[in-house]
């Protein structure tokens, strides 16, 4: 139980790096007048890539090598935390007005949404 309640600490930690990263894609490319759909599966796809890099180093040590087919299968692991995610924040922001405090709002709701699915998916495949 220590083990599990330590990683989640670290995989929070994780979380907040990956939600940073989002939010600035999400930012960007709404500024670049890019739809909601693009900027939100841009700023995801950053945020689950940098998990699964802090998360291999930090929090779960596993010990099969990182791979392109690794990240992959991570990816498809994390698919349910990630839709749940992509499905609040975008739904938010397409209902707000898109000032930045609403889209980063949007981005933080989304993220927590997901948190825990994720974690536990990540926690059974890095830590095998």
């Amino acid at each position: 139980m220590r083990e599990t309640l330590q990683q989640a600490g670290r995989y929070l930690i994780g979380a907040f790096m990956a939600l940073a990263v989002d939010l600035g894609m999400v930012t960007l490319g709404m500024q670049a007048g890019w739809p909601v759909l693009a900027a939100r599966s841009a700023g995801l796809l950053a945020g689950v890539t940098t998990t699964y890099f802090f998360n291999r180093r930090y929090t779960f040590s596993p010990q099969h090598p990182a791979s392109l087919q690794d990240w992959g299968q991570y990816l498809l692991q994390q698919l349910m935390g990630t839709a749940l995610n992509f499905a609040v924040s975008s739904a938010l922001i397409y209902v707000s007005a898109r000032e930045w405090w609403q889209i980063w709002g949007a981005v933080l709701v989304g993220a927590a949404a997901g948190f825990c699915v994720n974690f536990f998916s990540a926690r059974r495949h890095l830590h095998r």
